[in-house]
């Protein structure tokens, strides 16, 4: 492996630095690059060449911020309510130590959560760059090259997130217009199964192009990640936001 492609992240961290600091007009060239030629991105941060798109880091931090600046319902529907069943006796001992009833604490855990869920979605970052590097370990690359292919794909999810509300009110319009049930679309089930397809389907693209991949390989590898989003979202990003949320209220 070449220099170039030994990036150390302490040079990576400076360029993003740059990038935060000189923030120009290549936002308008590098989103479509993520958004529709999945994997390139990544490419083009290690081919050793001069490019004008903006830094792994600088890309993520910005995403980051106009999604949380972004006012809708949140990512998932994580409350208060849906912990009660795993968490009853620390939900209890909570609203006790801080003196509130249960529907008080349950007010504060929710309003709270509507922030920290989008907050702490850089939390699966490295998680899912740990799983890149299982999957693709034979190839000895540098753990750098894995967590910027993962800081390019939570930036196109970042803004698939954003973009998802908006898609979901158009598909229930469409299914009011033609008297269809639509009680389904508004569901979390449907919310994962859409971020599963979502996410295999770049993921493909991205893995094939980046890691040069054979199709059948790819198509393997994307499904194992794409089970890792899930996973990450499903499990390990929602326990982590209970005991944060809690934290963060129990504090005040």
């Amino acid at each position: 492996m070449d220099q170039n492609n030994q990036h150390p992240l302490k040079n990576m961290t400076h360029d993003a630095l740059h990038d935060l600091v000189h923030f120009d007009t290549k936002i308008f060239k590098t989103l479509p690059v993520l958004i529709f030629k999945p994997g390139k991105l990544t490419a083009s941060t290690f081919d050793g060449e001069k490019n004008n798109y903006v830094k792994p880091v600088a890309l993520f931090v910005f995403l980051n911020f106009l999604f949380f600046v972004i006012k809708f319902k949140g990512i998932f529907a994580y409350t208060l309510a849906g912990y009660q069943s795993q968490f009853n006796d620390r939900i209890n001992s909570a609203a006790a130590d801080m003196h509130l009833s249960l529907p008080l604490l349950t007010e504060r855990f929710n309003t709270a959560m509507h922030f920290e869920q989008k907050e702490y979605l850089v939390i699966m970052v490295p998680l899912f760059a740990v799983l890149v590097q299982l999957l693709y370990f034979m190839q000895r690359r540098h753990f750098v090259q894995h967590l910027v292919f993962s800081l390019h794909f939570y930036s196109f999810f970042i803004v698939f997130l954003m973009i998802l509300p908006y898609i979901m009110i158009l598909v229930s319009l469409l299914m009011s217009v033609l008297h269809l049930q639509i009680a389904f679309f508004e569901t979390e089930t449907f919310l994962i199964d859409t971020i599963l397809v979502v996410s295999f389907t770049y993921l493909l693209f991205a893995v094939r192009r980046f890691y040069q991949s054979n199709w059948l390989v790819s198509i393997i590898k994307s499904a194992v990640l794409s089970f890792g989003v899930f996973l990450l979202i499903v499990y390990v990003f929602r326990l982590f936001l209970f005991i944060a949320v809690m934290h963060s209220i129990t504090e005040i």
